[in-house]
């Protein structure tokens, strides 16, 4: 492996690969470009409920393999619906026939953490003075009262 030079910031990618390359490899997951590109492979609505734990393939080969997913109970109808065409696409993504089958496992997937939203404090009476001032001119209620909210939030 090469090292870059010292002076510049590295990814942290650089040193880890490394260390999760062994691990990867030995679940059959192909550098781990499978689980850190899902969404892109299958879309978004089916990366919702399916995860891939590893890639199994046959004795002495690298093509043709079997995909275990972890799906949730709902998703796992869907999955296999659209079957083909989860086949396709992640074979369309590795430019060759890595995966032939898949194989389902009812699992729960962690939950996307929804972004955190700071309470703001309500605005002071001279705040409040300025902002009524500043939309006083528009006829439009919706309109006024759609500004409003946005100058409360844009401190």
């Amino acid at each position: 492996m090469k090292y870059p030079n010292k002076s510049l910031p590295i990814r942290l990618g650089f040193y880890t690969h490394t260390l999760i390359k062994p691990v990867f490899k030995a679940r059959g997951l192909m550098e781990g470009k499978i689980i850190t590109h899902w969404a892109q492979i299958v879309g978004d609505k089916f990366a919702q409920f399916s995860l891939p734990e590893k890639i199994t393939f046959p004795k002495g080969k690298k093509m043709e393999g079997t995909l275990h997913l972890s799906v949730t109970s709902s998703g796992a109808l869907f999955t296999h619906y659209v079957q083909d065409l989860v086949l396709e696409r992640i074979n369309t993504f590795f430019g060759y026939k890595a995966v032939s089958k898949l194989r389902m496992v009812h699992g729960f997937l962690p939950p996307e953490k929804p972004p955190l939203q700071k309470s703001l404090p309500p605005l002071s009476a001279d705040e409040k003075g300025w902002l009524d001032q500043q939309v006083e001119g528009v006829e439009d209620v919706e309109l006024r009262d759609s500004l409003k909210k946005i100058g409360e939030q844009l401190r």
